[in-house]
């Protein structure tokens, strides 16, 4: 980090941005690859500061520079460590204070940004624009930006393309297949005349050379294709460069006792076409939101998973202690007892959260003590307490939350959400985690948002009740397919219903083994949403078989990069993932699916990153050993005999 008298540059090692202080705020004029030498920041940029607020600030209004102060943090262990930049300015003509601040990690790939503002005496409000507008241009209606929180000068009359991306709120309304997880869109042509703007994406890049190389802009925010949430703002590509906005704090929430954040914004440098870009973006997030094996690797079960439709039933005493021993002798490690445990009330009014049990946790505590089994336990986001929360911490001795029916209507539901969650597992480090619901239309958390707290819960899966939530293999596979190509996936918790269990009528799961069913969420945060008592002796067995085998090398897999390969699943195709460890070297694996109705029995799949290697690789499912030769494009031809069946592959690659 350079801080100069005018300037600022922030380094990782790998990447570097440069500001200017203009008299206005600060003016990004230099965004570079340290490795490629390649900078991506135009010269003499047009917008003379990276932020603005209409009605407010503009490249016109004077900024006092107060100060920069530099020092380490970790987001009170929330993150990874790394520097932080504070720059402060004063804009008295407005009566409002700004600070930028900057997270710059050891050998990242990117760096992380974010406004925070605070009220000076005499701020006024009332004529401050707090979103995205429209404006009628003879009979068209034009988005006009709302408050800008980054701008960057990238060049868009030289070749190059635009991805966007983001995903959906409520995925749990997605099970019918013409209705995809994933929004993805590129838009080619230049240059760009006139602005391109953008408003359901959380993520673009700017592809250049073909799309080998680009600049990757993430929002940090609540932001979904079908839900904007709390000001969350657009994009804006055009011939003055990228503008990012959405503040996620009204002029109104802008206070005079302290500080409050806006959304952060992430850029990420990348080359290596497509693949470098996921992979970029994986080891950012994973930076900013560190996964810790020992406090969230672990196979749960959920009581909700054979509702029909209500799962409360599945709450009673007498039901969980028949049920504690069968999830054990199958490997389950947590058992989480969803809605009706509680003594007050029911879904999304639920309030009281004791055990309604005679003896309160004590039998219960006892039996799971008996056969090693740690607690899970659901309630309502909005209403259980952190004194609620500690309580049964103390009693239970772990319990991973399953926080259900939030809705977060303003900076001040986001900040009470992120204080109660934080003060929970400060008060218990590595003994609890939360995964967040984000069911239903209300808006929740997004998917590049408060992952630093555990998980995101996705897509309930029902045996046949509800019918829409009837539990298909492939629109199941498809989904968490698609999940994998923008998301890490150990931040999903991904459902496994009992297939033979599931209504015939309504999908061809019975037709698929436990096994196959089991394996789809192997790569993600894998949750047992079923009962163990409910399962006949064979699928009992086979069960407890594959889950010891996945134990084996869960590690492996919950610490790799996953990637989505082959085709995307349409029942009809061979899919997969592609698991690669930090190294790339060691402990990598391939689960690839030949689905229902595909006629192949042999199949030449693309893989990542090792175009041209020879691998070794490891059939852990047989313990047969054989080499292969990658050609020069990423593939490799592979056997699976049979329909409904699937390989589960380890590989490292041989020197040569």
């Amino acid at each position: 980090m350079k801080l100069g008298k005018d300037e600022i540059v922030a380094s990782t090692g790998k990447m570097e941005r440069k500001w200017k202080f203009t008299g206005h705020g600060l003016q990004t004029i230099g965004l570079k690859d340290l490795g490629s030498n390649r900078e991506f920041a135009f010269p003499d940029p047009k917008e003379k500061c990276d932020w603005s607020l209409p009605g407010a600030i503009s490249d016109t209004s004077v900024a006092e520079w107060i100060g920069t102060t530099v020092g380490e943090g970790d987001d009170e262990g929330f993150s990874n460590r790394y520097l932080q930049i504070i720059t402060t300015f004063r804009y008295p003509n407005v009566k409002v204070m700004l600070q930028y601040v900057v997270w710059v990690y050891p050998d990242a790939v990117g760096v992380r940004t974010q406004l925070r503002l605070k009220a000076m005496d005499g701020f006024d409000p009332g004529n401050i624009k707090d979103d995205e507008g429209v404006e009628n241009r003879f009979g068209n209606n034009m988005a006009t930006p709302g408050p800008r929180c980054d701008y960057l000068p990238l060049n868009f009359k030289v070749e190059n393309q635009r991805r966007y991306w983001g995903y959906y709120n409520n995925p749990g309304g997605r099970h019918d297949p013409s209705r995809l997880m994933l929004e993805e869109k590129v838009v080619k042509g230049y240059p760009l005349f006139e602005t391109e703007d953008v408003d359901w994406a959380s993520g673009l890049s700017v592809e250049y050379g073909n799309g080998k190389e680009g600049v990757c802009v993430v929002k940090e925010s609540p932001k979904c294709v079908n839900q904007k949430a709390h000001f969350t703002g657009s994009f804006y590509a055009g011939p003055v460069g990228l503008k990012v906005t959405g503040w996620g704090l009204s002029a109104k929430e802008i206070v005079p006792d302290r500080y409050r954040e806006c959304w952060a914004t992430w850029t990420i440098l990348w080359s290596g076409g497509n693949d470098g870009l996921q992979l970029a973006l994986k080891k950012f997030d994973r930076t900013r939101y560190p996964v810790f094996p020992e406090r969230d690797m672990f196979l749960l079960s959920n009581t909700w998973g054979p509702a029909n439709p209500d799962g409360a039933q599945f709450t009673e005493e007498g039901y969980l202690m028949n049920e504690i021993p069968v999830l054990a002798d199958l490997g389950v490690e947590v058992m989480q007892i969803d809605d009706g445990w509680q003594k007050g009330g029911r879904f999304s009014d639920a309030k009281g959260f004791v055990p309604k049990y005679k003896h309160g946790w004590k039998d219960l505590k006892a039996k799971a003590d008996e056969y090693g089994l740690r607690f899970g336990l659901w309630a309502t986001a909005q209403y259980v307490t952190v004194d609620e929360m500690k309580k049964n911490i103390d009693e239970l001795g772990f319990v991973s939350w399953k926080m259900d029916f939030d809705h977060l209507k303003d900076r001040k539901d986001y900040e009470d959400r992120a204080r109660k969650y934080r003060e929970v597992m400060k008060y218990a480090p590595m003994k609890t985690q939360f995964t967040l619901c984000p069911e239903y239309d209300d808006p929740r958390y997004g998917w590049y948002y408060f992952k630093e707290y555990g998980s995101i819960y996705f897509q309930n899966l029902q045996e046949g009740l509800p019918e829409h939530l009837t539990m298909v293999p492939y629109q199941v596979l498809m989904q968490n397919w698609l999940m994998s190509k923008y998301f890490n996936s150990n931040k999903l918790q991904v459902l496994l219903q009992n297939p033979k269990r599931t209504n015939g009528s309504l999908s061809d799961a019975p037709q698929h083994s436990h096994s196959y069913c089991f394996a789809m969420g192997l790569p993600f945060a894998p949750c047992f949403f079923q009962s163990g008592q409910f399962l006949d002796g064979d699928g009992r067995k086979e069960l407890k078989e594959f889950i010891a085998l996945y134990k084996k090398h869960r590690e492996g897999f919950f610490t790799a990069y996953t990637f989505p390969i082959g085709q995307q699943p349409d029942n009809n195709s061979w899919s997969g993932f592609q698991m690669v460890s930090e190294e790339g070297v060691k402990d990598n694996y391939l689960l690839l699916f030949r689905e229902m109705n595909n006629k192949e029995a042999t199949k030449r799949i693309q893989l990542k990153f090792i175009a041209g290697k020879t691998i070794k690789v490891m059939n852990l499912r047989t313990g047969e050993n054989f080499r292969k030769k990658v050609d020069s494009e990423g593939g490799i031809e592979f056997i699976i005999t049979n329909p409904a069946d699937f390989l589960m592959l380890k590989y490292e690659l041989v020197r040569n």
